[in-house]
């Protein structure tokens, strides 16, 4: 009896659950398919759901976000940046002298190698510190080879290790970009989605390629971007450049320049339109260079750079001679060439915004005031039209 008692009891009960009343749904079908799967309103879609009826999907999960990266297209055909890369002989003169880093310290400086073989003293002696020096010829004496540096200053060949200066340039930008574009900073193969199995079917993607943006992508710390058809890459990897408004203080066709610490990036203005834009090298932490808005004060063609808060001959002393084409636009700070490195995209200097030589020539070229070749500096103040200098730190993790 009480057998038949329990089973009764567990009849009621299911049919209790089979009769309770279900959530909302949606048809994945047709209306009158057999066997047609519903969505529940509280559940998220996965994607294979998704990719047949996302408009009864909500707006969140996993699914939503696969299907709306997946339908994200590149314009078709690919748009070209609207960009000219400047005409260069391989052979040409990249700066206008040798340079070499002094590797042997400290170094004894002679007025001829003669004075050197008698044992007489030198006319002065590098201690401690980083040294770029000029090299102006090489002449051998009783078999040794000597470098001259300065007039009537020789060390021996062998204490030097001579620069070889970088051979990247920008891009003249002949009509407004009409999408953000990038330098791939390092060699990176890209994906098929954001943090998403690689793309073998494509080829990676080289240091100094240029590539345009079509949509980004952020993926909880990660910032990707879309740069070619099933290309993401991810943001770290380049560094990216935006047609930026000038500030009010800018005045119409005024030319201006826009130096982006984030992404060590730099553009030159002319009013509202970009025409250049190149990587950059600006101050590490410790030595950041400073944002603000700035007018240029002095254009040097060439000159001696060190850190004057230093003793000479002290560890963290350095020395630059000749360093070509410099812009300063803040006390000390300026915008120059640098042959030493070629490292542009990543921070590197003492604070000022290093160039690649070629690029150091076309800032220096384009910004106003005009410097004859024949001139060696000049100082701009009074009247004199000069070029705005905006520097400022864009994060795209705010």
């Amino acid at each position: 009896m009480r057998r038949h008692l329990l089973f009764i009891l567990g009849l009621l009960i299911l049919l209790t659950l089979k009769t309770k009343p279900a959530a909302a749904t949606g048809s994945l079908y047709d209306p009158g398919e057999p066997q047609s799967p519903t969505i529940r309103a509280r559940y998220v879609c996965v994607p294979s759901l998704i990719w047949r009826n996302p408009e009864l999907c909500p707006s969140y999960g996993p699914g939503t976000t696969a299907y709306r990266i997946a339908s994200i297209r590149t314009p078709d055909p690919l748009p070209e940046l609207p960009v000219l890369e400047l005409p260069h002989d391989e052979d040409d003169k990249l700066v206008p002298h040798a340079y070499a880093y002094v590797r042997a310290l400290p170094l004894n400086i002679y007025r001829h190698p003669m004075e050197a073989a008698m044992g007489l003293p030198p006319v002065r002696t590098m201690l401690s510190g980083d040294w770029w020096v000029s090299v102006g010829g090489l002449v051998e004496y009783e078999g040794q080879r000597w470098y001259q540096i300065n007039k009537e200053e020789f060390v021996p060949a062998d204490a030097l290790a001579l620069a070889s200066p970088s051979r990247f340039q920008g891009v003249y930008l002949t009509e407004q970009p009409q999408h953000p574009f990038a330098w791939i900073n390092r060699w990176v193969q890209p994906s098929v989605v954001p943090q998403g199995a690689i793309n073998a079917g494509v080829e990676g993607l080289k240091r100094y390629q240029l590539v345009t943006i079509f949509a980004e992508e952020r993926r909880g710390d990660e910032i990707w971007y879309l740069v070619g058809p099933d290309q993401w890459v991810e943001q770290k990897n380049v560094a990216r450049v935006d047609v930026d408004p000038p500030l009010p203080e800018i005045g119409p066709g005024e030319k201006w320049i826009e130096v982006d610490l984030f992404e060590q990036t730099i553009a030159a203005y002319e009013g509202e339109r970009m025409v250049y834009a190149t990587l950059v090298s600006s101050g590490r932490t410790a030595t950041a260079t400073p944002p603000g808005l700035y007018r240029l004060w002095s254009k040097v063609r060439e000159g001696k750079m060190s850190n004057p808060d230093v003793d000479d001959g002290a560890p963290a002393w350095y020395f630059i001679e000749d360093v070509p084409w410099t812009m300063y636009f803040h006390g000390g700070y300026s915008i120059h060439a640098a042959f030493w490195h070629d490292a542009f995209g990543f921070t590197r200097s003492h604070g000022c915004v290093n160039l690649a030589p070629r690029d150091a020539l076309w800032f220096f070229n384009w910004a106003d005031p005009f410097i004859a070749e024949d001139t060696d500096l000049i100082y701009i103040g009074g009247s004199t039209p000069n070029t705005w200098v905006w520097v400022h730190f864009t994060s795209r993790f705010e």
